[in-house]
């Protein structure tokens, strides 16, 4: 693949804006100095010539950065030594470029790394660019759109606020449009600082953490609705927490599988690091803010409740720490990072074995990019490469379905994706036998096959009974397979689904024992 850059410039408000220096909040301090990078794709499926016309998508941009404007600033460092961005209009980086093939023969999903080189902009030495946006055309008409949002400034959400502004712009919604807001003012420190919880997922002795790469193996995952919803029936069954989120529950059931996967000792605890936004949790909540308002959470729990633990057990540790997340502890965390502000104070990168992390753009209007010419057939990160993190996103469209990418060593990846697919897959279909089962059984009883015909009779006809059961079987195995097996997935068949006393087999993987419910069906 041979790239071309056809442009390279420096986009910079269209109006006049303030020229001020705006502080950063101990939010913003916080958060991890790199760009997030995501991918959007779009398709040229109307084969417009004006697909994505690089004069539309300027002029809107530069009206954006009016609304946006420190975006178009630099991040700089105060004589107090404190973080601050330059509001000075010096624009942000707009490449526009060429790339010789098709979007077919790209794998976006889970993004390779070597892609940062084919749809980033490379960002100048000793810069301090806060944007950097990249549109490259493909052979088949399809455009990337690849950004790169300094955190320093920005979160997740703040981002995308900027990114559907843009789209609407381009697109001559401007009706819709909400104006952000900067006012840091919120998230001051008290005074005097008042800290009155501990803050495990972040720490302050960073010496001897170095950030070492190691391989990880990349798997994409994809619940459906319907196969959510039952996870949140199965979280909400012999516990006591109700209203389970769908984080709550997919985080739930993936560092259940980690746990079980990694073999780890029971007798030790593991901890799941996530992300949890604060804008409408503080007293006057700031639903428009942009910059970082997001805090890492930690769950903790013993590694044998992990793994023997009913999955609702899992998922209440989990929501137990959300809930936790009021006012005043946003509040004392501002504070100790006031106190701690001429210390090195950071996210815990370097986990352990026993240790999870989630990263979570659910919810987010990440398909609400509409430049004119439809919404993004896909949206993929960058950052996918992260050993033992796991990325959480929405399906495209209205399916309600989620997107889950894990990134671990490959051993440990092997044995997930059974314990997964097992975990999630098996139990969804034992909640539904009855339901299956009572549409299907007292048609499907005379269409036994000739090797099970001795059992079909009067006398063992509601003790032994076989069906087909491989189509919608085969279809949810593929839908959880990851996407480098989708071959072999496709190719197992699941044939039969059969009873015999009180057993059912599915296939040669699966076993499990079960109560007789068939009795009254006849």
């Amino acid at each position: 693949m041979t790239l071309e850059i056809l442009q390279s410039s420096l986009v910079i408000p269209s109006d006049d804006t303030p020229r001020e220096r705006l502080l950063l909040s101990n939010l913003d301090r916080v958060a991890v100095r790199k760009h997030n990078c995501t991918i959007y794709l779009f398709k040229n499926n109307e084969g417009d010539n004006y697909f994505f016309s690089v004069e539309v998508l300027k002029s809107a941009l530069a009206k954006a950065l009016t609304m946006f404007y420190p975006l178009a600033g630099r991040h700089t460092i105060g004589q107090d030594g404190r973080d601050q961005i330059d509001c000075n209009a010096e624009g942000v980086l707009f490449v526009v470029a060429r790339l010789d093939c098709t979007a077919d023969s790209i794998q976006f999903e889970p993004m390779s790394p070597e892609n940062r080189e084919l749809f980033f902009p490379k960002e100048p030495q000793s810069s301090s660019l806060l944007e950097m946006l990249q549109v490259t055309y493909l052979k088949c008409g399809s455009v990337v759109l690849g950004t790169s949002t300094n955190h320093i400034l920005v979160d997740g959400r703040g981002a995308a606020h900027f990114f559907q502004t843009w789209s609407r712009i381009a697109r001559g919604d401007l009706t819709s449009i909400v104006p952000p807001s900067f006012d840091r003012t919120p998230l001051r420190a008290r005074c005097p600082p008042k800290i009155n919880f501990d803050f495990p997922a972040y720490m302050t002795d960073l010496s001897g953490i170095e950030g070492k790469p190691k391989s990880c193996a990349l798997n994409l995952f994809k619940l459906s609705k319907e196969q959510i919803r039952h996870l949140k029936i199965r979280c909400s069954k012999g516990s006591n927490i109700t209203n389970v989120s769908s984080f709550v529950a997919v985080s739930a059931l993936v560092w259940k599988c980690y746990c079980i996967a990694q073999g780890l000792d029971p007798d030790i605890k593991s901890r799941l690091y996530f992300t949890a936004d604060i804008r409408n949790r503080i007293h006057r909540p700031i639903p428009t803010y942009f910059g970082n308002g997001v805090i890492r959470l930690s769950a903790t729990s013993e590694v044998s409740r992990i793994t023997s633990s009913q999955i609702g057990d899992v998922a209440g540790t989990v929501k137990a720490v959300i809930d936790g997340l009021t006012d005043e502890f946003i509040r004392s965390f501002i504070d100790y990072m006031e106190v701690m502000r001429d210390r090195k104070v950071s996210v815990i990168t370097d986990m352990s074995e026993s240790d999870l992390r989630i990263r979570t753009i659910l919810g987010m209007p990440i398909y609400d990019i509409d430049f004119g010419w439809g919404a993004p057939q896909l949206v993929s990160w960058e950052r996918c490469t992260e050993n033992r993190v796991v990325y959480l996103m929405n399906e495209p469209g209205q399916d309600g379905g989620i997107k889950v990418v894990v990134s671990l060593d490959s051993s440990t990846m092997k044995r997930f994706q059974k314990v997964f697919s097992e975990e999630l897959l098996f139990k969804y279909f034992q909640a539904r036998l009855p339901e299956l089962c009572s549409q299907t059984l007292k048609q499907r009883l005379t269409e036994c096959d000739s090797s099970d015909s001795d059992l079909v009779t009067p006398n063992t006809r509601q003790s032994a009974f076989s069906f087909s059961f491989s189509l919608s079987f085969s279809k949810e195995k593929r839908r959880l397979s990851p996407s480098d097996g989708a071959s072999e997935a496709s190719a197992t068949r699941f044939r039969f689904l059969r009873f015999r006393k009180s057993r059912l087999f599915l296939g040669s993987n699966f076993k499990v024992l079960v109560t007789p419910f068939w009795e009254g069906l006849s």
